[in-house]
């Protein structure tokens, strides 16, 4: 019993041994913060991820108006609102319509929108009714505001009905240029009992949204005349547009008073006519739900351009830095299908900054981003699968690359939605031009571009397209090119980053945790403005110059175990050339360690069975010599 015992032990033991040693060896997995994405059940819109997008818009019946957008970026999150007025202003046409959006910002939906040639964001596409797999979607102008977007839908099943691809259960929503009433009635079925017809300038969308709002009614059918159709206007005594006429089967007409020119006004205009003749105009699922159904709810918006970070402690963190350079070479970079011309000068230039002067942890993380730059600075051009494969293959070699899970810390916003990535790469340009100034040693002014490489990505790479227009205008207007001394890159981008701040403060996309200010604050740099509230720029330049220096980053969230390994390898490497990257393990050679450390373990193992035999047989011997025993 007792060796029993004894043996279950000694196996707990081991297997603990083996535990631990895995967990050093083998990566932590990446931790993605959750994202709700702009979008959920309140809404009207149909949220969409990669694993319901092709099933749902393929084939289909209906046709598909889709958001292609990303959490992160601010001018996504000033579309929202838009987004949910259209889907709940149109929600009773949606066994025709369907409003929906996917968010390009989450990890597994990252390659579906690069397949869909997603460059920008928000991206309108329109899908038709049974598109096939092979087809892309139709792009549609954004426009300013509901109404235009609502116009730019109403244009596309037009030309879908005008080309003949159209659902057969559509309302026709082309315009009637007949010039007998009686043709009205050529194939309409028994139930109907009344035509409507509105007449309306041949630009005016009114009419078909009337259609459409009450297609579902199967004792009417409404239908356009636009002004164009003179004969029939005149013959019908029309001198005003708009005008409705309600025509019963006896060809009677009856001209009904329009007091409200509105959508709404006319569907009142008609469903209460139906009323008073004793027919149900009863669509209340569709209508009333659509256009009295509480008021949806302000997500959480985020940052557009990157903002400052407002945290008291007022820190740079590695896990900030890192979550950067993660997001843009694992998504951002890769949605570009083709990455040639002067985009791909503006990849090498951006690779060439982040090899020489990003901040990196591990020991193996310089030579990751170094081999990243020679594989590109090899070729012409290149793909942003071709460019995803390559950084998941040399993080994969190269690994761990990066110190700590996934995360913000200090661009952490107060829900998922708000500041994170585009705070994260002011943070790190920041970060990149006082690096460039202290590699220099102040030997030499002209240090690298690293104000180019931020002007090349964010035009060709990043992808809030408002913020990208924005930030390429201040350029220009601040002749960003013209400055080419390291500590004016540094003065430049920080006056660069408060215009953007003042611009931003109050707006819509501002973290309410976190206020847009002018930075540095009297707390954080009492030194940095005059009494008269004038900055001084000698002491502004010495504050960012500490806070976005390498030496003041701070480590917090972390791994432990990676952190030291990382000291024990500096501590090891100090005496090697600076251009040493510490311990050159390899996998071979950390498997190599691992199967030593499982056989000293299982042979240590076996010496203490062995030993726990030994006692329990002497034991056993002395028992039997007092009894006399032989």
């Amino acid at each position: 019993m007792g060796r029993q015992l004894l043996l279950e032990l000694v196996l707990i033991v081991f297997g603990l041994f083996l535990v631990g040693g895995f967990a050093n060896v083998i990566p932590q997995k990446e931790q993605d913060e959750g994202n709700q994405g702009l979008y959920n059940s309140s809404d009207f819109v149909t949220i969409l991820d990669v694993k319901n997008f092709k099933s749902s818009v393929y084939n289909s019946r209906k046709t598909w108006l889709v958001e292609f957008y990303n959490s992160w970026c601010g001018f996504c999150h000033r579309f929202a609102p838009i987004w949910k007025d259209v889907a709940k202003s149109i929600h009773g046409w949606k066994n025709i319509v369907v409003i929906a959006a996917i968010d390009c910002a989450n990890d597994d939906n990252n390659p579906l929108c690069r397949e869909y040639e997603v460059m920008r964001y928000p991206t309108l596409k329109f899908f038709p009714v049974n598109s096939k797999k092979d087809f892309l979607g139709l792009e549609v102008q954004k426009g300013n505001d509901e109404a235009q977007i609502i116009q730019a839908v109403i244009d596309q099943l037009v030309k879908e009905q005008q080309e003949q691809r159209g659902a057969t259960s559509w309302p026709n929503l082309v315009p009637f240029r007949g010039t007998e009433i009686e043709t009205l009635w050529h194939g309409v079925p028994q139930s109907v009992q009344y035509e409507f017809l509105i007449f309306e300038e041949p630009k005016s969308y009114l009419g078909a949204e009337v259609i459409l709002e009450l297609h579902k009614l199967d004792t009417i059918r409404i239908r356009r005349v636009t002004s164009e159709n003179v004969f029939l206007s005149v013959t019908s005594k029309v001198t005003k547009f708009p005008s409705l006429i309600v025509i019963d089967r006896d060809n009677s007409q009856t001209f009904l008073k329009i007091d409200t020119i509105t959508r709404e006004g006319i569907r009142n205009v008609i469903t209460e006519f139906l009323i008073s003749k004793g027919i149900s105009a009863d669509i209340k699922d569709d209508i009333e739900e659509t256009h009295e159904r509480h008021p949806h709810k302000t997500i959480s918006k985020d940052e557009n351009e990157p903002e400052d970070s407002n945290n008291s402690s007022d820190k740079l963190y590695q896990l900030d830095l890192e979550a950067t350079l993660r997001y843009s070479l694992n998504n951002e970079i890769p949605l570009s299908s083709a990455i040639t011309g002067e985009k791909f000068k503006a990849l090498k230039s951006y690779l060439k900054v982040l090899a020489e002067y990003f901040p990196v942890h591990m020991p193996k993380g310089k030579m990751y981003l170094q081999v990243l730059q020679e594989i590109v600075e090899g070729k012409k051009n290149i793909t942003g699968k071709e460019f995803k494969g390559h950084v998941r293959d040399k993080e994969e070699k190269f690994m761990p690359v990066y110190s700590g899970p996934k995360t913000w810390i200090g661009c952490k916003g107060s829900s998922p939605t708000y500041r994170g990535y585009p705070c994260g790469l002011w943070t790190l340009f920041h970060t990149l031009t006082v690096a460039a100034v202290e590699e220099s040693n102040g030997l030499n002014d002209n240090v690298p571009p690293v104000l180019a490489a931020m002007h090349g990505y964010i035009k060709y790479f990043f992808g809030c397209a408002e913020c990208s227009d924005h930030f390429q205008k201040m350029a220009e207007r601040r002749k960003l090119f013209d400055t080419h001394d390291g500590k004016e890159s540094i003065l430049w981008l920080w006056r660069a980053h408060n215009e953007v701040n003042e611009r931003l403060a109050g707006d819509d996309t501002e973290d309410p945790e976190h206020k847009k200010i002018q930075y540095p604050s009297a707390q954080h740099c009492p030194e940095c403005k005059r009494p008269n509230g004038v900055w001084d720029e000698n002491e502004v330049l010495k504050f960012l110059k500490r806070k976005y220096s390498r030496r003041n980053i701070d480590f917090q969230g972390i791994n432990d175990e990676i952190l030291r390994r990382e000291l024990d390898s500096s501590a090891l490497s100090s005496g090697a050339s600076q251009r040493k990257l510490g311990w050159d393990f390899t996998i071979f050679d950390i498997s190599i360690c691992v199967v030593l450390y499982v056989m000293s373990a299982a042979i240590l193992t076996l010496v203490c069975i062995k030993f726990a035999f030994k006692r329990t047989y002497k034991k056993k011997v002395s028992f039997q010599n007092l009894l006399g025993i032989a």
